[in-house]
């Protein structure tokens, strides 16, 4: 139900606000769309096992590395030397997002040699994204991960050894030369150009840019789209959060924090059990900082709403489990 109410509140507000120019029948188009997902994908949620997801994923990775390594100029929503790779997911972030959640999944599986070959697989694919956040957010993962069991170690080691086959392949792949160079000045003495590549186009500066649109219409938001286009000064917010505030107002935004932190707090209280929910849930909650698609992005909001639905059960279960002892 929260993601129904998101759904519907997003489109409500931010479309009686709509921006001039824009197709009404394209926002009714993408509001059923949006809709249909959030209210089918439920049944979907309780059939589908976590195996599969990450099988699924898995070979969503190896489009990437596919991409990077046949298909090097098939950037279809980029120039064609752009040097980041995406595979089935056409851009870099959404992709690295897929890795991680992938990624994420990956201490699930029990056999050691096919977890060690997918975690190897995804960390690969994810580096070829060329995403800041990806490198970020797989840090974070691993930590919290030794933190629970120190037989995780082995995952950082599996990931300094992706690393140095990236850079044994690198010469013999069409790569973002300024996020290269960002990346390998990491495991060297360069720092000066670490610092610079890796602080250009910040995020933050490009959130900066519209903070005066969501304080000047902070009730009802500016109108559908007007956070997501393209203009002179204005590349899209490239922030999910923001672009919900922006967009459509304080209401749908309050209820999207609000899900989000259930779900991180929900996450937290199953950890000893069920540790891949709360890295899902990291890597979903801080991904949506660096894109806008949100409503779009149907693989984030169906794994939102994987993740919201087993917690809940899970604590549900544990609960009626001490109450019946």
């Amino acid at each position: 139900m929260p993601f129904i109410f998101l759904t519907l509140f997003y489109f409500i507000f931010s479309g009686v606000n709509a921006l001039y120019g824009v197709n009404e029948i394209e926002i009714i188009k993408e509001f059923i769309r949006s809709l249909a997902i959030v209210v089918f994908s439920v049944e979907v949620l309780h059939r589908t096992s976590k195996k599969e997801i990450f099988n699924i994923l898995l070979i969503g990775a190896g489009s990437i590395i596919i991409n990077a390594l046949v298909f090097p100029l098939a950037n279809a929503n980029f120039y064609p030397t752009y040097g980041r790779y995406s595979g089935f997911y056409l851009n870099p972030n959404l992709a690295g997002s897929i890795c991680l959640i992938g990624y994420s999944l990956s201490y699930l599986v029990p056999k050691l040699g096919f977890r060690v070959l997918g975690q190897f697989i995804l960390t690969l694919a994810g580096i070829l994204t060329f995403s800041r956040t990806f490198i970020l957010i797989w840090l974070l993962i691993n930590l919290v991960a030794i933190y629970r069991s120190r037989k995780n170690i082995i995952t950082p080691i599996i990931g300094a050894g992706t690393f140095v086959i990236f850079f044994a392949i690198s010469s013999m792949l069409s790569l973002n030369k300024e996020r290269f160079s960002a990346f390998s000045s990491i495991f060297s003495n360069e720092q000066a150009v670490q610092t610079k590549t890796l602080g250009e186009d910040s995020r933050t500066e490009t959130w900066a840019l519209y903070t005066e649109y969501v304080l000047d219409k902070p009730l009802f938001g500016n109108g559908y789209y007007f956070f997501q286009l393209h203009r002179p000064g204005l590349p899209g917010v490239h922030n999910s959060y923001l672009m919900v505030i922006g967009e459509a107002g304080i209401l749908p935004f309050l209820i999207m924090i609000g899900i989000y932190l259930f779900i991180l707090y929900r996450s937290l209280l199953v950890f000893k059990t069920n540790p891949e929910y709360l890295y899902l849930s990291l890597t979903i909650s801080i991904y949506l900082m660096t894109g806008h698609g949100y409503f779009d992005n149907y693989c984030n909001i169906f794994i939102s709403m994987y993740v919201y639905i087993n917690v809940k059960e899970k604590l549900l279960n544990e609960q009626q489990s001490i109450f019946t002892s």
